[in-house]
Parts: structure tokens; sequence; C-alpha cells
């Protein structure tokens, strides 16, 4: 197991020595203190690698913990990051979420004080994190697919579907099912959508993109009623196809071609995607629902209008982002917005469902909440058609099974 070399910076002598103990007897390699930012700052630029793991008091003299991790930003470090505080768990929480959208890697957000099994939990996921980079450095480096090679993708019908299940978290039944895309290589290597889909827009090949994988998904969906699994699928839509009513026409003739039960079929569309055009997002997504899809509002929470969109369009499922999900068993703010957001949904007739559900006790509070769907990698990730039917087959497991 690696030892991981770790940076404390708190000013209380106390806890700074205590935590430092505790890095020492879970394994740390190399363990250094520091009272304030600034002097954090001359014990990171002392060594000639980076620490692989900051803990981060908030309030301190000199230099706090804020104006430390603004600096650490600038200077795109790549150490793991725990923010440590006394204070308030929203105000932790806002830095953390600062610290992570400044582009470092957050690896909690914990309020004092740190115990064994977290700082355990920490050590564990910093350094399945390394491994992850090491594996991502070995290998080809992500770029954007060529113009030419999602043409010939498109055209030759070279893309795949995987999926993920959302799961009636009442009695852990099979909700649905979303479906997601990737492009499939000669030696059955996967290009995932973060190479393919921006490319795609730009270069206007979005409907063709969308309109193939509703095929695949109906298709599917056929060969599953065919073997007893009759579910609803769910299928994303880029807000660049709002731009006029010929992809809506496109999508509703596939529809009725295919003979689906449109009622069966959800499209999600992120919580951003809608705001960029309004009028032109209504002329499509009322048109889809008028024909009996159901329609999505996915990453709620990431955006800036959400109950104002929610007043203008006729969703029927509102899936909360992940940051809202993530650690909410240990996190009262979020547990607040959680228990609100489920109150509004209820009273609109409006299902939600709480994604990223990856431990076992954020999935243990929304059970007793009342959260009706969840989906995350605690049930499973996205995976190919075989993979999915055992998953199936064999139960549903959940990971923590």
């Amino acid at each position: 197991m690696a030892q991981l070399s770790v940076l404390v910076v708190e000013d209380s002598l106390v806890q700074r020595t205590a935590l430092a103990e505790m890095c020492l007897e879970l394994g740390a390699g190399d363990v250094a203190v520091a009272d304030n930012g600034r002097t954090a700052l001359k014990a990171i630029d002392g060594r000639a690698e980076e620490f692989d793991l900051l803990i981060c008091d908030l309030e301190m003299p000199d230099m706090n913990g804020i104006e430390l991790v603004d600096l650490l930003a600038a200077r795109s470090t790549g150490s793991g990051l725990i923010i440590l505080s006394g204070r308030e768990e929203s105000l932790i929480y806002a830095v953390g979420l600062m610290a992570s959208r400044r582009g470092l890697r957050v690896l909690g957000s914990v309020k004092k004080p740190m115990t064994r099994d977290a700082l355990t939990k920490i050590f564990s996921d910093c350094r399945a994190q390394q491994d992850q980079s090491s594996a991502l450095s070995a290998s080809k480096p992500s770029r954007p697919v060529t113009l030419q090679r999602l043409q010939h993708a498109i055209g030759q019908r070279e893309l795949v579907l995987h999926y993920q299940p959302k799961m009636n978290l009442a009695d852990m039944s099979l909700h649905g099912i979303e479906a997601l895309v990737r492009i499939q290589e000669e030696d059955g290597s996967l290009i995932y959508p973060d190479r393919f889909i921006a490319v795609s827009e730009q270069e206007g090949l979005i409907d063709y993109l969308s309109l193939e994988v509703l095929r695949l998904a109906l298709e599917q969906k056929n060969r599953w009623n065919s073997q007893g699994l009759n579910t609803v699928i769910s299928i994303n839509l880029s807000a660049a196809s709002f731009q006029n009513n010929i992809f809506c026409d496109a999508v509703l003739d596939n529809i009725r071609a295919m003979e689906a039960d449109a009622k069966n079929i959800i499209f999600e569309v992120t919580e951003t995607a809608v705001i960029q055009d309004m009028t032109r997002a209504l002329a499509v997504l009322t048109r889809l629902r008028l024909a009996g899809c159901g329609l999505s509002l996915d990453d709620y929470g990431t955006g800036y209008s959400s109950v104002k969109q929610l007043s203008q369009i006729p969703f029927t499922e509102l899936k909360v982002d992940r940051s809202l999900i993530d650690g909410i068993a240990g996190k009262g703010h979020l547990q607040v917005i959680f228990e609100n957001t489920l109150k509004m949904c209820n009273e609109l007739g409006i299902t939600l469902v709480a994604e990223g559900i990856e431990q076992p006790t954020d999935l243990d509070f929304l059970c007793r909440s009342g959260c009706p769907v969840g989906q995350g990698y605690l049930f499973s990730p996205p995976i190919a058609e075989s993979d999915f039917i055992h998953w199936y087959q064999a139960g549903m497991p959940t990971l923590n099974h």
C-alpha cells in the first residue's frame, strides 16, 4: 500500500499534533505540519514533490484556510484537499465547493473533530485516486474526436448504449433505465461522451446523433420487452436540438415507426441546457409531453432558475444532482435542501430521482426520508446490455451487498 505524504495545516497545537499522529498511525510515510496558510506555503515550496494530501483548517491567523485554498487553486495544485473546521456545515461545504470549482481535488469537507474512521476513508479515497491517475497517465490522452471520426461512427452505426438503472427505493425494484451513448472502437475500447458530444453540437451533428441513440434505445427496449423486462427508458437530449421543430418531428416519427409506447420513454434535459432558449425549448418539450413522453430535468441544483423552469415546463421527473446527494447522511444543510425539494416535488406531482448514490449511509438516509427513486454506482454503473441482463437476473444487488 502506497505511503502518503501529508501536510496538516492547523493553528491549534493540540489538534495539529493529534492529526499528525493519526496520519502516521494510518500509514502516512511523511507528515509535515503548519500553523497557518503562510507557513503551509513555505512547507509546500520547500518540497521537490507535492504533498499527496493537505488537511486544511479554515480559521487561522495571518493567512486563513480560504486564502490558502485560493492560492493553491491559482497554482493548480494537484494535492488532495480536506477542508476541516469547527464552523457551521454550510460554510465548510461552501468552501469545499468553491475549491472544487476552482479545479482543486477535494476529498472531503469535514466538521471537527476529525475521527479516525473519517480519516481512514479519506486515505483510502486518496490512494484510489492515485491509482486511477497512474492508470490514466499510462494510457492515451483523452482528446476530442475528429469530425471525420464522428461522422464515420454515426454513418457506420458504431454507436453503442450502456445502461444505468433507476431504482424504486421503497422496495429496491427497477423503476427505469437510462441509456448512455458511447462510440465503440474496432479493438472493443469505448469513447465516452465527453469526447464527442461537444464536437457533435459544434459541427451540427447532434440531431443525427440523438436520433441514432433513440433508434438504438427503442430497439433495445423491444428486445427487453420480448424477454419480459418491460420498463421505462430514459434518453438524454441536447439543448442544441431545440433550435427547430424538424428534430421533434423526426423523434415522434421514429417512436410511431417502431410502435413504441411514448409513455415508457423519458427525455432528460439538463437544467442549464433548458434556460439557454426557453421559447424554443418549450416548443419542442411541450410537443413531446403532449405525445405522452415523460420529461426529466437533469442535474437539478447546478443551474440558477430551477423553480422558474418547473413552473413553465411540464416536467414529470426531477433528478437532484449528485453534488446535493453525496455525503447527505452527514450534512445537515444538504438534508434540509433535499427534504424541501422532495416536498415541492410531491406537491407538484413530479417524481424525484436522487442521482449519484454511492454510499450506503446516503442510501439509508434517502430511504428514511421517503425518496422515491435513486440512481448511482451503489446500484450499478452504466453497463453494456449483456452485463445489465446479468445484473437484473442476479436480483439487482447493490454494491454494499
